[in-house]
């Protein structure tokens, strides 16, 4: 997740944020409503999804010296998930922060993996027992889903042309489009038949391939296509395919594959991974296509 700090914006804050104070005369004057963006440099929580550390970081204009506490909830659909105060750092008596691993005694995580987006509310208690409330929100690393492939069962190869074999897969993150940061798949020749011609260029074109793991290429990278919504994207790649005659490929003049002794014909198996910049992944393997003459 991307760390950002939230500076004073006076239509940014009007829009997103929530006024309240305890006294009722207080409430709703533009002193009271004016606070945030009066009083407060910086404002910035994150949570790591990955070893569930939260941390939060306020930072005031100048020292507000009758401040007796900043507490904050973690809360959805009204259940509040966690509470805790923010302390006054020593070197900057401007700022106030809170840093705490969410896991309970037995290590498991306090938020739900389930929820992506979670209220934050901020409560700063003054010496006159006056509170100032304000909300944001806190978003949580949730892992990209593969929801769709559209691949073949089989595919033809032709005799002398090299022919292109098309793939998509529709990918859900519900952190959004520009938090996928690379959808990708690998490659199982499970088994390919050996050349059914005389070996010109390489001595064991007639041996069987056969192997146990995949194997992947940094260009093996699928291109964003389109949005279904928000939250769903379609990704597309174009492989291409040698012809049964084992012919080279050219773009122009230039040779970007050389010439073998045959195209083979057999069983091959995909993985596909789709990464987010959270370090959080989805993948789906054993997606078998077979390449038939």
């Amino acid at each position: 997740m991307d760390l950002s700090y939230y500076r004073i914006s006076l239509f940014t804050f009007i829009c997103t944020l929530f006024f309240a104070c305890v006294n009722d005369d207080v409430e709703g004057s533009s002193a009271t409503n004016d606070f945030f963006y009066n009083n407060i440099a910086a404002f910035h929580s994150d949570y790591n999804s990955n070893n569930y550390n939260l941390t939060i970081y306020l930072e005031f204009l100048d020292v507000i010296d009758n401040i007796d506490s900043i507490t904050g909830k973690i809360m959805h659909n009204n259940i509040v998930y966690h509470e805790f105060e923010l302390t006054l750092e020593d070197i900057n008596s401007k700022v106030y922060t809170y840093e705490s691993f969410l896991v309970d005694q037995n290590n498991t995580p306090l938020l739900s993996e389930d929820i992506y987006l979670y209220d934050l509310e901020i409560a700063i208690e003054f010496s006159d027992q006056n509170i100032y409330f304000f909300e944001n929100e806190l978003t949580t690393s949730i892992a990209p889903k593969i929801l769709e492939i559209d691949i073949p069962s089989s595919y033809q190869i032709n005799q002398t042309e090299w022919t292109v074999l098309d793939l998509t897969l529709i990918v859900k993150d519900l952190n959004f489009l520009n938090n996928i940061e690379k959808v990708r798949y690998e490659i199982k020749r499970t088994l390919l038949n050996g050349c059914d011609v005389d070996c010109v260029i390489d001595d064991n074109c007639n041996q069987d391939i056969i192997e146990d793991n995949y194997i992947s290429d940094q260009t093996w990278v699928f291109n964003y296509l389109e949005s279904i919504s928000d939250t769903t994207f379609i990704y597309s790649e174009e492989i291409l395919i040698r012809p049964i005659d084992g012919s080279a490929f050219y773009e122009g003049e230039e040779l970007i594959f050389n010439e073998t002794d045959c195209g083979r014909t057999g069983i091959i198996e995909f993985k596909f991974i789709v990464e987010d910049r959270d370090g959080l992944k989805d993948e789906i393997d054993g997606i078998l296509l077979e390449l038939i003459e």
